[in-house]
């Protein structure tokens, strides 16, 4: 059986990055030994759980300086890779990329990294373009989020066609299953996310504020928690939206929300690949979502199954939310065809995809 190892910064916290490489490692045991590295964490719980085939270790217990980083891991994650005879170790994330180029530069094991982000959101940030730059550079293979990305990493970095792939996430086994039937009747709107500048809260409530204008009988609720949230509370309170846009907290089970809701809507400035957006989706909501990069217009079929705004047009989202508010039919349809293309982001085919990846490279 081959040996395969995943590589995470820091699997003791709550991410994205590390959510997947849970979901992939556990599911990649059906075909190779897995192993699951992360630099930093050691001694500490992780808030994820592995099946009995994985094997997870944890390099250095404190975070440190990328600079040091990369020297330290050197000696302990190269012998690691040869002890456990690793034939390809699946990077996930842009520090955990930087991070181990030194021993993707100078070891035979494959590496991929993965981008969970996208380049261009953060183009103009110099430090994040040389990490993503020398990850790329060190690495046997690229692998993003979206087929946007994936372009945008062969024409700005210069890299052939044949060393960039894109692959999603998959929507959890759990969410395909239990998904709902659509609620006709709902006069709900729903936004899910954690609360940060990047998410375009502020950009909501002047949404909100248009729509809620004109219209009395719909209520908007926002689930999730983070640095902007008392800032958000405080723009809707100022807005004299307090009884119409409502902040509903954290919640630890958001899929059995969305048999509540009407339409779902997502106003950020930026994404990867929206995990909502895909559980919108899978539950057979209408969607309106600014075309941001990236990720929406991979999801979203425009007039199809939902609405794609131009980036940041409040006015446009306020106009067409407001359509789907007074047109029931036409939220009915979008709802029809809300699954459409759905199969292509379960889990069976992203594991399949992987395995398909890795094999090639033999």
């Amino acid at each position: 059986m081959r040996n395969i190892c995943f590589v995470t910064y820091d699997m003791s916290v709550l991410g994205g990055a590390e959510k997947v490489a849970e979901t992939l490692a556990n599911a990649l045991t059906c075909k190779y030994r897995v192993y699951v590295i992360s630099i930093f964490g050691k001694n500490k719980e992780i808030p994820y759980k592995f099946n009995d085939k994985v094997t997870y270790i944890a390099l250095f217990e404190e975070e440190m300086r990328l600079r040091n980083t990369m020297t330290s891991v050197y000696k302990p994650l190269k012998k690691f890779l040869k002890d456990n005879n690793i034939g390809d170790a699946i990077v996930m994330g842009n520090y955990a990329g930087i991070s181990t180029s030194l021993v993707a530069y100078f070891s035979k094991c494959r590496f991929y990294f993965c981008d969970h982000g996208a380049l261009m959101n953060q183009w103009e940030r110099k430090d994040i373009r040389y990490i993503r730059r020398i990850s790329a550079f060190v690495s046997h293979k690229v692998v993003t989020l979206t087929k946007r990305s994936k372009n945008d990493y062969i024409e700005r970095f210069h890299l052939k066609k044949s060393k960039v792939c894109y692959i999603y996430n998959s929507i959890d086994d759990a969410t395909l299953e239990n998904a709902h039937e659509y609620n006709e009747g709902s006069k709900l709107l729903l936004s899910v996310g954690r609360f940060g500048k990047e998410k375009g809260y502020d950009m909501l409530v002047k949404v909100a504020k248009l729509i809620f204008a004109e219209q009395n009988d719909w209520q908007w609720h926002i689930y999730g928690d983070g640095e902007t949230f008392l800032e958000t509370k405080k723009l809707i309170e100022e807005n004299g939206l307090c009884d119409k846009v409502i902040l509903k907290g954290r919640s630890d089970n958001i899929p059995k929300l969305y048999k509540d809701y009407g339409v779902f809507v997502l106003t950020s400035y930026r994404e990867g690949l929206p995990l909502v957006l895909l559980e919108a989706k899978a539950n057979n909501l209408p969607i309106v979502s600014f075309d941001c990069m990236t990720g929406p217009a991979e999801i979203v079929e425009n007039n199809v199954n939902g609405y794609l705004i131009p980036t940041y047009d409040i006015e446009c989202m306020a106009d067409k939310l407001l359509e789907l508010i007074g047109n029931d039919e036409k939220r009915r349809t979008f709802a029809a065809n809300a699954s459409k293309g759905i199969e292509q982001f379960s889990k069976e085919t992203i594991v399949n995809k992987w395995i398909e990846l890795i094999e090639s490279e033999r």
